[in-house]
This record gives C-alpha cells, sequence and structure tokens, in this order.
C-alpha cells in the first residue's frame, strides 16, 4: 500500500425533497434540515481482523470510485470529496481555494467509529474543560467568540499480535549504609545490582497509530482512548456532512510504529515483576505471530477560534467527549498571582528577620 494524504466528504440526498442528508451524531441518524426527514442507522459491529502479512503490500479495497481529491491551496492539504461534490471548503482551515487532483484515492476504511457527540456538546465540553484552568480570561469561559467548528474522521491502523520476548539484564536496588568512623562516620546510598532473565508472553491488542498526515501521535494518543475493538464496518453514511482524512502512512510503516508502542508495553510488564531502583540495562527480543490489523477512521472534532488577535486551536474525541487543546491566558491573573506571590516572599522574609 502506498501512503496517501486525503479526505472524504460524502454526500446523500434526502429521499423527499432532494436536499443534502448529514449525519447527526446525538440521534445516530441522517437529517434532512430542510423537511426534517429522519433516517436511523445502525451500525453493524464486527470483530473481523485482517492479516498484515497477506495485505501489507496490496490494497483490500479502492476508494477511488466514489471519491476524488481536492487540493486546498491555503494551508496545503489534499482532500478527498465525494465525486458528486461540486464545491467544498477544507475541513483543517475552512478556506474554498481548493482545486481538483489527478492523485488516486486509493484504500477504503474498513472499519469506523461515528461521532457520538454534537457541536453544542462539543462547546459545552470545551467550557466545562475551561472552567478548570485559573489563568483562562472569565469572558471566554463563559462565550467562544465565533468558533469554527468541523467534524473530522481521522485514519488510524490497529495491530493486533502474539508476542513471546526472551530478555535479561541488570537491575538494581538502593541501600544505605554507615562507614567510616568518629568524625568520619556518615551514611551512604550504594546499589545492589541482580540480574534477570527469562521469558514473557503478551498479546498486544489494538495497538492504535496515527496514519494520517495533520494530526501527530502524540496527539492522537492525548485524545484517546478510543473503543477500537466495538468499531462498526465502515458505512458511507456516516460521513455525510463530514470529513475523513485517508492514510499519509502506509500500513507497513504502521506496523514500525505500532512494534516501538508494544515494546514499552512489554517492557514495563516484565520490570514489573521485580522490585528495582536502577536499571543498568535490559535487553528484550521479542518474536511477533498471527499479526492482525484495522483501517479505523476515528471522530476527532477539531475546533479554531480567535481571542485577542491570536489563534487558539483544540480537538474533541469525538466518541468520548475528551478535550485537549490551547487556551487563552489572562495577563491579569498572571500579574495578580505574580504579585500576590512578591507579596507573601516581602512578607516572609520580614517574618524571618523579625
Amino acid at each position: 500500500m502506498e501512503p496517501n494524504e486525503e479526505l472524504t466528504n460524502e454526500i446523500y440526498e434526502c429521499p423527499s425533497c432532494g436536499a443534502n442528508l448529514k449525519f447527526l451524531p446525538d440521534k445516530e441518524a441522517l437529517f434532512c434540515e430542510y423537511c426534517n426527514t429522519t433516517i436511523s442507522l445502525k451500525g453493524e459491529a464486527s470483530n473481523e481482523e485482517l492479516d498484515f502479512l497477506a495485505n501489507c503490500d496490496n490494497p483490500v479495497n479502492d476508494w477511488d470510485v466514489e471519491s476524488k481529491i481536492v487540493h486546498c491551496e491555503n494551508c496545503g492539504s489534499n482532500n478527498v470529496v465525494s465525486k458528486k461534490e461540486i464545491t467544498s471548503n477544507c475541513p483543517f482551515c475552512g478556506s474554498s481555494s481548493v482545486i481538483n487532483s489527478n492523485e488516486l484515492v486509493g484504500e477504503k476504511p474498513n472499519r469506523v467509529i461515528p461521532f457520538k457527540l454534537g457541536k453544542e456538546q462539543v462547546i459545552t465540553n470545551y467550557q466545562k474543560w475551561l472552567k478548570k484552568k485559573f489563568f483562562v480570561p472569565s469572558k471566554i469561559k463563559k462565550n467562544i467568540p465565533n468558533p469554527l467548528i468541523n467534524g473530522v474522521y481521522i485514519p488510524s491502523w490497529t495491530y493486533d499480535s502474539n508476542t513471546v520476548s526472551t530478555y535479561n539484564g541488570r537491575l538494581g536496588k538502593r541501600y544505605t549504609t554507615t562507614v567510616g568512623s568518629g568524625k568520619n562516620r556518615r551514611t551512604v546510598t550504594r546499589i545492589r545490582y541482580f540480574r534477570v532473565s527469562g521469558v514473557h508472553k503478551k498479546y498486544l491488542d489494538d495497538l492504535l497509530v496515527c496514519s494520517g498526515e495533520k494530526l501527530e501521535q502524540s496527539a492522537l494518543d492525548k485524545l484517546a482512548p478510543y473503543n477500537t475493538n466495538d468499531s462498526y464496518l465502515y458505512d458511507e453514511r456516516y460521513l455525510a456532512g463530514f470529513s475523513a482524512e485517508h492514510y499519509n502512512l502506509s500500513l507497513k510503516n504502521g506496523w514500525e510504529v505500532a512494534k516501538r508502542k508494544g515494546k514499552e508495553i512489554i517492557k514495563y510488564e516484565i520490570l514489573s515483576k521485580y522490585h528495582y531502583d536502577v536499571i543498568d540495562y535490559l535487553n528484550i527480543n521479542t518474536i511477533y505471530d498471527k499479526i492482525q490489523y484495522k483501517y479505523v477512521i476515528l471522530p476527532v472534532w477539531i475546533c479554531i477560534y480567535k481571542y485577542d488577535n491570536k489563534e487558539y486551536k483544540f480537538m474533541v474525541n469525538g466518541e468520548t467527549g475528551k478535550v485537549v487543546g490551547k487556551t487563552p491566558i489572562s495577563a491579569l491573573k498572571v500579574t495578580l498571582v505574580v504579585l500576590l506571590a512578591i507579596i507573601l516572599l516581602i512578607l516572609l522574609i520580614c517574618w524571618m528577620n523579625y
């Protein structure tokens, strides 16, 4: 599979009036805002996993039949939209400066986690999150100025694998002892080393790897968890009114990222068997067997607003409502805290010298 960097936005017509339908997360239904027609969606759950070795060099499903790529001239993103769509805006920056591209769309997702909360709940969750931040200006906590909110499905690979790890190493435990005599008598801390070795078996389940370009792995890890084991079979109707970025990181390269994550899990479990304070070294050799994967698209609300001539961005997990992002800082609150700290320091110095 060759890497791509795309988005899709599906269009569905209302059977009653012909207007565009949109997926409403809070109702789990397609909805027509002109005639109020509602079509319920019931996702089909699946435990199916795909064989990694059999498919890492060959796409399973082709997305080019129903989609095309457009390029955003403002932020540079390559976005996939339905072939039915004539005009579109970039979901990442909101720009309408998009042009058609001749690139192929490529692989289609086989699983999806639908959006579970709508825009109003996104704002509510963000304001609750802001209220816990002391230095945020009070008026922002009450009212976010004209936020631009876009729902985007972020692509990810999930990997499963049986593992058998052999390991050997040297760990150390600190202890104290008294040395010297007379005036030179003192207590020192030393390390008593001991060797470890053994075999550790671990089933790695749904190691989540971000395969898009616009969201870094660290950002996805902060938004996690996602319940990828309970994801639905891909249904394009969940994308009605939303965008979905296609993978930029190939399935094969994604496995290298997953192995690094898995190595940390295995290392943690091995070390948890021992009581130690210091690691001198720990060598781990892991064999992977029955590697399986899913191509899952994950719901993320990307939100941008301006305050005091600066742009702020936050993201919300579209399944759980978890919020991550940056916030404005009130210069007045910071100044007051600094002044208070100076006053307390002066009082403390005066008290000590009294």
